[in-house]
């Protein structure tokens, strides 16, 4: 008997296969307004300068963060990472409470699901604490131990950058547990004849063949979670550094179809060139197709993923991650300065010393001004400019032992009138290499300081 798949004829089909056809900026202006219908209304404090009790507060500990992830001992990168800290105070949290996106006065216009608490730290969260731990946990999620695998066990270097091969080895990858048995695949008779649809589910689904423990199932939470927190990030304008790849996991997100060939080339070219013929059923294509079930369930809880699929693999990996490297031009389109023109020498020095810097350097210094490691791909994409401040603070000698400083709350830089490029970009990476916590809005008393440095 021959099986048939039916795909009743729908709008949503039709708008799905039109998506090549539709500008990327409409796509977009119809998602932000679905994100904006399914945003959790948040009633309004009787204080405007107050956030609403429902707007819960998240306390984070990044001293004890950053203390773990320098360390060697897994189980103290995975109990104390700032990933595995918010992990862990959303764990009974609703994907409604995630979707709220309330907009404080005095907060630079940006929304919010809760309201961060750095330990030790003394700083407000104007907005900036909240971006920085998006930024910070994204961070730890891509950190490689000595052993070139992930720090925390949710996302491993491939295979192509751990050889450091083929074009695309600055990928990363779902962590899978070594100790399980890879799951096992569906075959399809040759004398069966099935749709292409029924192909699709069959081959995503098939990866759930394989025996449940304990490693698989946290391994899995953690996924989700990371397709949680990177959802709620963009919900609220904020750029998350994700290097996965586009297709095994950009394209089926949005149901873009994808060539095996090419997905094992992306993960392993030496595996791909060693398999002649390439189908679904390579281990590591079915060990990343079981993550990605968990990655798109964490998604789903918080984005409306069924709209997804009017964009293209490419389009939604630019919405969710932006530009991979730091645009210098791009930021000069959107600065404003105070205090200084664009013709001042030390405005010059600096726009050759950021230019000049490596992309990674470039990293730091756009988390140091704005605590964020992307930034968007176009101008009209800034809600806010970048903003240069004449730091008149210091004047005379002082100027040449003075750093700069930055609110990342208002994505500004303050920069002493340096008299030379050398100077200004010896300070400059100074501050963006050692400055690790946030300027301090008041002075913090012993007891937050113990409590920061508790268990050290």
């Amino acid at each position: 008997l021959s099986m048939q798949w039916v795909q009743a004829s729908s709008c949503g089909s039709r708008l799905r296969d039109c998506r090549s056809i539709l500008f990327g900026s409409v796509k977009k202006e119809f998602l932000n307004c679905i994100i904006s219908a399914t945003t959790t209304p948040t009633p309004l404090s009787h204080d405007e300068y107050e956030l609403p009790r429902e707007v819960r507060t998240i306390r984070v500990n990044r001293v004890k963060a950053r203390h773990a992830m320098a360390s060697t001992d897994v189980t103290s990168k995975k109990k104390n990472s700032v990933f595995s800290q918010l992990q862990n105070e959303t764990r009974g949290w609703s994907g409604a409470a995630l979707r709220r996106g309330h907009v404080a006065k005095g907060h630079g216009g940006q929304k919010r699901a809760f309201k961060v608490k750095l330990i030790g730290e003394g700083v407000n969260d104007y907005s900036g604490p909240y971006r920085e731990v998006f930024t910070d946990a994204m961070r730890e999620v891509i950190a490689t131990d000595e052993t070139m695998t992930g720090a925390l066990g949710v996302l491993d270097p491939t295979p192509n950058r751990t050889a450091d091969i083929g074009e695309y080895r600055s990928l990363h990858m779902f962590s899978f547990p070594s100790s399980e048995e890879a799951p096992i695949p569906i075959s399809i008779s040759n004398d069966v004849k099935v749709s292409e649809e029924e192909v699709t589910i069959r081959k995503h689904y098939s990866s759930y063949l394989v025996h449940e423990t304990e490693s698989l199932r946290e391994a899995e939470e953690s996924v989700s979670f990371l397709g949680k927190l990177a959802s709620t990030a963009v919900r609220h304008g904020i750029l998350v550094d994700l290097p996965l790849p586009l297709e095994s996991v950009w394209k089926p997100l949005c149901e873009e179809h994808n060539k095996d060939q090419k997905s094992l080339e992306e993960l392993d070219l030496l595996k791909s060139r060693y398999h002649k013929d390439v189908n679904s059923t390579v281990p590591i294509l079915v060990q990343q197709r079981r993550m990605l079930n968990a990655f798109t369930e964490g998604i789903s809880s918080v984005m409306p993923v069924e709209i997804l699929s009017i964009f293209s693999g490419t389009e939604l990996r630019d919405f969710y991650c932006g530009s991979s490297d730091i645009d210098v031009d791009l930021l000069q389109k959107i600065v404003e300065y105070e205090g200084y023109t664009e013709k001042d020498s030390v405005i010059q020095y600096f726009w050759e010393v950021l230019r000049e810097m490596t992309s990674e350097e470039r990293k730091l210094f756009l988390q140091f001004v704005w605590a964020r490691s992307r930034l968007p791909i176009k101008e009209s994409d800034f809600e806010d400019p970048f903003k240069i401040q004449k730091d008149t603070k210091c004047s005379g000698t002082e100027v040449h032992s003075a750093l700069p400083s930055a609110s990342t709350c208002f994505f500004s830089l303050s920069l002493p009138q340096y008299q030379d490029k050398e100077t200004l970009k010896r300070k400059l990476l100074f501050a963006i290499n050692n400055v690790t916590t946030m300027e301090s809005d008041y002075v913090t008393n012993d007891s937050e300081v113990r409590e920061g440095w508790r268990g050290m």
